[in-house]
């Protein structure tokens, strides 16, 4: 079984990056009070001067992706969104070569479009 990946941006794609950024950003938080809590830095001894630079891009990272795939499926599904049906698909229709000139000829015309021959004639 061969598994091909697109290259293309998807909704699906945003997804898993937002929560792939989302666990980085939970497994990087500190458990120390942030300094400017006195009460707590004398109580535990010890704060967090600032977050790191992990934690704080993981987070605008899972934030920027779950945005993106929202805006991504709402553009894969703009057509239902605004209550405009989509546009229905075109049947495939048989077709035959006119036996003068070779153009395909639609089932049902009754004279080529290339040549003008009869079509019942042939």
């Amino acid at each position: 079984m061969k598994i091909r990946f697109s290259t293309a941006p998807t909704s699906t794609k945003a997804i898993i990056a937002s929560a792939v950024f989302t666990i980085v950003y939970l497994a990087s938080a500190s458990s120390l009070p942030p300094c400017t809590d006195t009460v707590a830095v004398l109580n535990s001894g010890a704060c967090v001067v600032r977050q790191s630079f992990l934690h704080t891009a993981s987070g605008w990272l899972a934030l920027i992706c779950l945005v993106v795939a929202v805006l991504l499926l709402a553009l894969k599904h703009k057509d239902s969104i605004s209550g405009r049906p989509a546009p229905a698909p075109v049947p495939d229709r048989a077709s035959n070569f006119c036996a003068t000139c070779g153009t395909r000829i639609i089932t049902g015309d009754r004279f080529c479009q290339g040549c003008g021959a009869h079509m019942e004639s042939q």
